[in-house]
């Protein structure tokens, strides 16, 4: 099968074999793959080049994916499975975490601490958050189990600005419980820091 190489925008480059196109590589991968224009290549030569350039595709897709936000392992290989094939979505985020820029550690260590700061989520929540965004269970409870966290002095702080004058009603009340519980905490720990409230205002 002909080889024919036609030049795209910037340094893109059009592969085409027998005059119909297959891919797009950039310039510099293509100068290291060690076939040229208007080369004959076997169809096994021909499936082994298209199979690097998809790899070569995801690699870079998963990178510019990256230099806008961290991401977890999962995330990566939801994303570029869809668009490359499981194969080369796989191939790419290897490469990644050998380079250390995929790190599901880093990332839960990171997400969690977000998470406490600035939304003052109890572990419960985090942990959720953490395995819906493909970290696993053991990683997540050990990134927990490293936290600072006090579920009675979070909720007197939440009490005191978030919630502040939203629960001297009844209705307010319920909205206010209702939120520390999608937040994570539990209801006894809420029941008590409410009455604490309570005591302070009388």
């Amino acid at each position: 099968m002909k080889l024919t190489v036609k030049p795209g925008r910037r340094d893109k480059l059009h592969i085409y074999f027998d005059d119909e196109y297959r891919t797009t590589v950039d310039a510099l991968y293509f100068s290291t793959c060690g076939v040229h224009d208007g080369e004959i290549l076997t169809e096994a030569q021909v499936e082994a080049f298209l199979r690097r350039a998809n790899d070569r595709r995801a690699f870079n897709k998963a990178a510019s994916l990256l230099s806008l936000q961290d991401r977890t392992r999962r995330q990566l290989m939801d994303r570029l499975s869809e668009e490359y094939g499981e194969a080369s979505a796989a191939a790419a985020v290897d490469r990644l975490e050998e380079l250390r820029l995929v790190d599901d550690t880093r990332y839960a260590e990171n997400f969690a601490a977000e998470l406490q700061r600035r939304r003052h989520a109890a572990p419960r929540r985090i942990r959720q958050e953490l395995i819906g965004r493909g970290i696993d269970a053991d990683t997540a409870d050990e990134v927990i189990a490293e936290m600072d966290f006090d579920p009675r002095e979070a909720i007197d702080t939440l009490l005191r600005t978030r919630f502040r004058g939203k629960f001297s009603e009844e209705k307010g009340l319920r909205r206010t419980i209702a939120a520390l519980q999608r937040l994570g905490y539990a209801y006894g720990d809420i029941r008590a820091a409410l009455r604490d409230a309570a005591d302070e205002e009388e």
